[in-house]
């Protein structure tokens, strides 16, 4: 592939015009056989002479977001920096949104789908496995639009980019691989420590609610065993009525504080995790415990059924809900025994015994 990419370089005049070009490397050549031999010209008809040539690492195939990313990094450039062009949806667009790279889809140069396509996968290098993956990543399909379409020529993509060269500085300020690492594993742990920081805030939350709403039920207990009634516009109801109103909307306030505050913050450090591992994991296998938890978590069952987080937590205050209106309901039906209040009246047993003197002879 090495010399088909640099003939070809060649003969479109591009030699100069791309600085770097980045191929996978040539077959080994039989046993016996040299380059000299094989070749018929100089060096200098085969070889880039402007234009720098790399090579992508061996046995790597597209789609692959990771190896598109290392090209980037190579050659000093940042991914919102730049641009992918691929003629096709399925393996080049793909994979630039998989790197968060600006993808224009190549539409003049798509030939996956003619006829003539096969004939080219039966006389290529390619093992049989090769041919396979490539049929059945073209035929799974893709349910997005890519961001640009060069219709007709490659000159369309000066409509979607401006082409500028950027620095030695800039190309200074790119971090070095394993750097990158490291601070993703550091970023990492902290959005592990943001994530059990808004769950254990979830988990006091309903220890609070359950509190909260106990002792207004215990209350309300204490109020229908003595009988009282509350009067309003001449509507006698249980005074306890009250108090289980209040256990309802304190119950359906930290629903929505729990719902749709701390669990929409513990979902997104969770989604955050879930990014940092789909980039690195690969390389740091070790932090891929988000994508595990979560995995875990959506395959609970609940009778036969999936629950993941978001459901768990609507049946807990869903059911908390159904046990105040049920203890509402039965508070109007329900009548208190009246019980008087006994009293005790204590009388002394033995009667005061006085005691009285006579005068002393030593009294004046």
């Amino acid at each position: 592939m090495a010399f088909y990419s640099a003939y070809r370089l060649k003969r479109v005049g591009l030699d100069g015009v791309i600085d770097v070009l980045f191929n996978p490397q040539d077959h080994d050549i039989p046993v016996g056989v040299s380059i000299e031999k094989l070749r018929s010209l100089p060096d200098d008809f085969y070889d880039l002479q402007v234009t720098e040539a790399r090579h992508t690492p061996i046995g790597e195939l597209k789609p692959n977001p990771r190896v598109l990313l290392d090209i980037i990094r190579s050659v000093g450039s940042q991914p919102d920096r730049c641009a992918y062009v691929g003629d096709s949806i399925y393996k080049d667009v793909a994979m630039a949104r998989d790197a968060r790279i600006f993808d224009i889809h190549a539409k003049y140069g798509e030939s996956q789908r003619l006829p003539e396509y096969d004939l080219l996968r039966s006389v290529s290098h390619w093992t049989q496995h090769d041919v396979e993956r490539e049929r059945a990543i073209v035929q799974q399909g893709a349910d997005f639009k890519p961001t640009a379409i060069l219709n007709e020529s490659f000159s369309e993509i000066f409509a979607h980019c401006d082409f500028v060269s950027f620095s030695d500085a800039e190309q200074n300020t790119v971090l070095s691989r394993k750097d990158e690492l490291n601070l993703a594993v550091d970023a990492w742990k902290k959005t592990v420590d943001v994530q059990q920081h808004f769950n254990d805030l979830e988990m006091r939350v309903r220890n609070f609610a359950i509190t909260v709403v106990g002792a207004l039920i215990a209350s309300m207990s204490f109020t229908y065993q003595l009988g009282l009634t509350s009067e309003i516009w001449g509507i006698v109801f249980p005074a306890g009525t009250v108090l289980v109103a209040a256990a309802i909307c304190a119950w359906a306030g930290f629903y929505f504080m729990d719902r749709y505050w701390y669990h929409v913050l513990l979902k997104g450090a969770v989604n955050h995790a879930a990014e940092i591992e789909r980039l690195y994991g690969d390389d740091v296998p070790s932090i891929k415990l988000g994508s595990t938890v979560s995995e875990v978590s959506r395959g609970v069952e609940l009778f036969g059924f999936k629950v993941n987080s978001t459901r768990r937590l609507q049946i807990f205050y869903y059911g908390g809900f159904a046990i105040l209106v049920c203890v509402l309901v039965a508070l109007f039906f329900a009548k208190a025994e009246k019980k008087g209040i006994q009293t005790q009246r204590i009388e002394l047993q033995s009667p005061l015994a006085v005691e009285i003197l006579p005068p002393s002879k030593n009294t004046p």
